[in-house]
């Protein structure tokens, strides 16, 4: 059990610590105002015209979060909603050239963070890795779990 304590209280350091060292390499960068939807700006570089339904289901987010994420986007200029030629309730959202630039400047950030498991060689970074996939799943089945239970 002590182990346990003492490994989450590491996974909170690394947590600090790595929104310090994003902060301090992005405290005078203009774009901050898209703080959060790096994940958003990412899959809708990826994927030009995702439907906004598909969107929610890949981040795994509800329908009316995603639709706040996009109004805020739109709001923005990075991103623009046109409806699907198909269906015309469904709307397909696309990365204005402001969007682009975002999702380029947030793909370098992503890129200077994994720089800080360079201090690993790849035997370490292969065992991290499956390391953490089994406590991702974990606390996905956990979730998932007390999802069914009512409060």
């Amino acid at each position: 059990m002590q182990a346990n304590l003492e490994l989450m209280e590491q996974f909170f350091l690394i947590s600090r610590l790595m929104h310090r060292n994003h902060y301090q390499k992005n405290r005078f960068s203009e774009k901050e105002s898209f703080r959060g939807q790096g994940r958003v700006l990412s899959i809708l570089n990826n994927n030009p015209g995702i439907c906004q339904k598909e969107l929610s289901q890949l981040l795994d987010i509800r329908s009316q979060s995603m639709g706040e994420v996009i109004k805020k986007l739109e709001r923005n200029g990075y991103i623009f909603r046109t409806p699907c030629e198909n269906d015309h309730r469904a709307i397909r959202i696309f990365l204005t050239p402001q969007g682009i630039n975002a999702a380029k400047f947030m793909r370098r950030n992503m890129e200077d963070a994994a720089t800080l498991f360079d201090c690993l060689n790849e035997e370490e970074k292969n065992n991290l890795q499956q390391y953490l996939s089994r406590i991702v799943f974990e606390i996905e089945h956990v979730l998932s779990s007390d999802s069914g239970k009512e409060e």
